[in-house]
């Protein structure tokens, strides 16, 4: 009887969010963030940036790539503060800088309670906490850099990963830095993943037929 061949484990993905893919959702969803108005607006998802993140979160929370592998989806206090104090700042700052969402306090905090927990509940994935030191800044920004440093720390031990992170910001795309982490457009990951499904859907079906 020939040996069985060994069993190599394909690791995991780990999936860290950006500020603004976040915001997209909360944008896209409204105040207050419900799962059951996310799932009425990702049942007519608008073919734009914001679409694209909410696309993105709808596929992450099945917590399962097509190729089998399992997802965890990471965060840290920095995302987490961000995406709040983002949330809750004004629509009509006279610096740009400064605007934001315009919810209430409490909805702004809900938005992290509630979008960004559950997430990470769904998807076994966790928050690294603080982030005391940013990484890659320059050339990106502080905070971009500290949302790069999430994704560097981010995960168990002992467990091997492809990184992701997700983002609309321009320079932190364009920033090539080094090291084994993919930055990636929402729009683009999620193309990527409806393709590797349909890819996985046809060797299923040849296989079922016996071609």
């Amino acid at each position: 009887m020939p040996e069985s061949e060994p069993h190599v484990d394909p690791g995991r993905l780990l999936v860290v969010l950006d500020a603004n893919v976040l915001l997209d959702v909360a944008t896209l969803v409204g105040e207050p963030f419900t799962w059951a108005k996310f799932a009425a607006v990702a049942a007519n998802t608008p073919g734009t940036h914001a679409g694209a993140s909410v696309r993105a979160v709808q596929l992450l929370r099945g917590g399962q790539h097509p190729d089998g592998r399992p997802v965890e989806v990471w965060t840290s206090d920095h995302i987490d503060r961000l995406v709040a104090v983002k949330a809750f700042q004004p629509t009509d700052a006279a610096d740009e800088r400064d605007r934001g969402l315009g919810w209430s306090r409490e909805n702004a905090q809900g938005l992290v309670d509630d979008l960004i927990v559950d997430l990470l509940r769904d998807t076994g994935g966790s928050s690294v906490g603080p982030v005391s030191i940013s990484y890659g800044s320059p050339p990106l920004s502080h905070e971009d850099g500290c949302v790069y440093a999430t994704v560097k720390a981010a995960g168990y031990q002992d467990v091997f990963y492809e990184r992701v992170c997700l983002t609309r910001d321009r320079f932190f795309l364009d920033a090539g830095l080094p090291g084994l982490i993919e930055v990636r457009k929402p729009h683009d990951w999620v193309s990527s993943w409806i393709a590797d499904s349909r890819a996985r859907a046809f060797r299923a079906m040849r296989g079922a037929n016996g071609l």
